[in-house]
């Protein structure tokens, strides 16, 4: 089966700073046992258009549609989710397939 994307946009809490390396290293080791690959890892100037603004972007790459769609649903994941909710404020995942229209 083809590759996926997932497409991460967030809005950092106020003191992310104090939780961030911690969330990133295990949240990286995560992602390097499902294979995952980061392909982008942006922080956002600003919003051109939208009501909704953001401050970071990420993209990270999977071989495989199904573990990219499933991975984030696994305990190991959800485990890391209260850490990540003290890096954000507003957090979005979504699934991106290969170019369809």
């Amino acid at each position: 089966m083809a590759g996926a994307t997932i497409v991460v946009v967030g809005r950092f809490r106020s003191g992310y700073r104090d939780v961030f390396d911690a969330y990133s290293k295990r949240a990286r080791a995560f992602l390097d046992k499902k294979g995952g690959v980061v392909i982008r890892r942006q922080v956002i100037e600003r919003t051109l258009y939208g009501l909704q603004s953001a401050d970071l972007v990420m993209m990270i790459d999977f071989a495989n549609i199904e573990v990219a769609a499933s991975a984030f649903f696994e305990q190991e994941y959800l485990d890391i989710v209260p850490l990540r909710d003290r890096v954000f404020s507003e957090f979005q995942m979504h699934l991106a397939l290969p170019d369809q229209v």
